[in-house]
């Protein structure tokens, strides 16, 4: 009866369609061993997931019946298998398994004692040996040449993430393969020039991404120029003072060369914090999308967008993307319970916000399909209403599940307190993550972003890269009657569509990269996400080789002008090594480096 009911979690046939490159990555790190040493499938995968998932649901209902959490299990699975929503890749490695470590990325705090700053290296090391990712502020460290109470001078904040850095190599040589921090440093700490030369000037930090903590005061400075206090922490004394648009046009020209930093709008951030009672939002996860408070961790993931389309229509199917939104909504609040947590402090932040940050993927190939290029007005127009409706449905999702399990419990702390509205179960829902690795298991474009390229490699933990070719593309070229291997061999060598004379037109119009796009219509897209994303978004401006500082500068104004919370320039060919790379002509992004088994 169990399986005419639910015929597809039991059906042992059943296989989910993955391509190529996706079995890769899964075979590659996501699935477990069987009793008898063999890999699991990826059917089982699945199961092993849903299963672990809907087993919350007897936390707060032990006398469910089985066939209510088999049916449970069965909506969690076929929403998975559908590739409409998966959660973050820790969930799809973890659950279900001894690990049992379903979430992505912390941030730690870090105090101003030696002790203080070798607990949470500590604490650093058995996060990043769990595969998980961490993201710092090391704003609250003392200047380099401040005293100590030995009587000798501190060394400063750099050269502490110099440490972080080797222990985060070590524990990656040790298996755990990408090595992902974030370190941030606030605009007016005394070290800010050290901090933002660490990596052109030899200074290593290769695994972390860096990004300077910028105020509203001194962005605008940096337009104008002016004088801008540089403050001691641990004082709140005023050291020294630089004109503030040579201090940004220095982060412009680092930039520029090396990819790091970026900037996090430190202002902007505070505005959405749920709960400023309990602190200040000071860092974010690796990349970028999860401003978070000490110890919290957020449950990220991604909805694809594209397998919502109704291609009856051309028009997203809202019915069901609301469903989708439920679905996920509940399988991430039910992945708090159920995880094991790799610190107790971090078990307790945690849980008291219970933090949620779903986001998209296939946004591109949404747009490829509805005919829209990416950047133009309409797209715009679409990205808006894609996360205006995923936001109030997600909303929604929080107020029921809050009826049935009860308020976060920092809710009477946070800013929804008081307020003549339902009260809710987590304190964010939204965030727009990289999900590079979920969007190669469902086959989709990756994020919030345009397509890379029509066709690059990707790099692997193991240093294998995997050649992606777009599907849609091959589907459209073989349908319009342009196909051909020469093409083919084109485009792997390095070829812009936009410079090859047999291809439409239309084609060309709709099927845009990331390095046709303008700086300001990325950062349009990028804003109209963030104005209904409660977190951030991770999104990178790529710009050709042959782009100025300048450049550099105006994206960094405009994502500050558009109300966008952290932003990120990568010039082509400004590194040796980049996740992706669509050409010989060394075509890169830094999206998602630092950290692809996180999302």
């Amino acid at each position: 009866m169990l399986q005419a009911m639910y015929p597809r979690i039991l059906d042992e046939s059943y296989f989910p369609e993955i391509s190529e490159n996706g079995m890769y990555i899964l075979r590659f790190r996501y699935l477990t061993n069987r009793e008898d040493g063999t890999l699991e499938e990826p059917v089982e995968m699945f199961r092993r997931v849903a299963w672990n998932l809907a087993g919350a649901e007897r936390l707060y209902n032990p006398r469910l019946k089985d066939d209510q959490l088999l049916a449970c299990a069965e909506q969690f699975f076929t929403t998975m298998t559908d590739f409409r929503f998966l959660p973050n890749a820790p969930t799809l490695l973890g659950a279900g398994t001894e690990l049992q470590q379903l979430s992505a990325c912390y941030v730690l705090p870090i105090g101003d004692s030696i002790e203080e700053i070798f607990d949470t290296l500590r604490m650093t090391a058995v996060v990043h040996s769990k595969g998980s990712g961490t993201g710092f502020s090391f704003s609250g460290l003392r200047p380099r040449g401040a005293p100590i109470a030995t009587g000798g001078k501190s060394t400063g904040p750099v050269s502490f993430m110099k440490v972080f850095d080797s222990e985060t190599e070590v524990i990656k040589s040790g298996g755990t393969g990408w090595g992902a921090n974030m370190g941030v440093l606030r605009c007016d700490h005394p070290d800010i020039l050290e901090f933002i030369t660490a990596k052109s000037q030899g200074g290593g930090l290769q695994n972390f991404n860096i990004s300077v903590g910028v105020t509203d005061e001194f962005m605008s400075l940096g337009r104008t120029g002016g004088s801008f206090n540089l403050v001691d922490p641990s004082d709140g004394s005023t050291v020294s003072s630089i004109d503030a648009k040579e201090l940004f046009d220095q982060i412009a020209r680092e930039a520029w060369r090396t990819g790091d930093p970026g900037l996090l709008f430190l202002d902007r951030i505070e505005r959405d914090n749920p709960t400023p009672a309990l602190g200040k939002i000071e860092a974010a996860n690796p990349c970028g999308e999860a401003p978070l408070l000490p110890f919290e961790a957020c449950w990220l993931g991604g909805i694809n967008v594209a397998a919502h389309l109704d291609d009856t229509c051309g028009n997203v199917d809202w019915a069901q993307l609301r469903e989708t939104c439920q679905i996920a909504a509940r399988m991430m609040d039910n992945a708090i319970d159920v995880s094991r947590y790799p610190l107790n402090e971090i078990e307790e932040a945690t849980k008291r916000t219970r933090k949620i940050g779903i986001g998209i993927m296939g946004f591109a190939d949404l747009l490829v399909r509805m005919g829209v290029r990416y950047g133009s007005t309409e797209s715009e127009v679409i990205a808006r209403q894609l996360m205006g409706a995923i936001r109030e449905n997600l909303e929604k999702a929080t107020i029921t599940l809050s009826a049935d399990r009860g308020e976060f419990p920092a809710f009477d702390l946070s800013v929804y307190a008081g307020l003549d509205k339902p009260k809710r179960r987590n304190a964010t829902m939204t965030a727009n993550a990289p999900n590079s690795t979920i969007s190669a298991i469902a086959g989709c474009s990756s994020g919030v972003e345009p397509l890379f390229s029509i066709s690059y490699s990707k790099l692997l933990a193991n240093g294998d890269r995997l050649e992606e070719l777009s599907p849609e593309f091959v589907r459209l070229a073989k349908d319009r009657g342009f196909y051909s291997h020469a093409l083919l061999e084109n485009l792997s060598g390095g070829a812009s569509i936009q410079e090859l004379a047999d291809i439409p037109e239309d084609i060309k119009d709709v099927f845009v990269t990331a390095h046709d796009i303008s700086i300001e219509d990325h950062i349009r897209i990028q804003s109209a996400f963030q104005s209904d994303t409660e977190l951030a978004i991770a999104k990178t401006v790529n710009l050709h080789n042959d782009a100025g500082t300048d450049d550099v500068k105006r994206a960094f104004l405009l994502a500050h002008e558009a109300g966008c919370k952290g932003i990120t320039c990568f010039r082509d060919g400004c590194r040796d090594r980049s996740f992706l790379t669509s050409s010989i002509d060394h075509q890169e992004d830094r999206t998602e480096e630092a950290c692809p088994t996180c999302c």
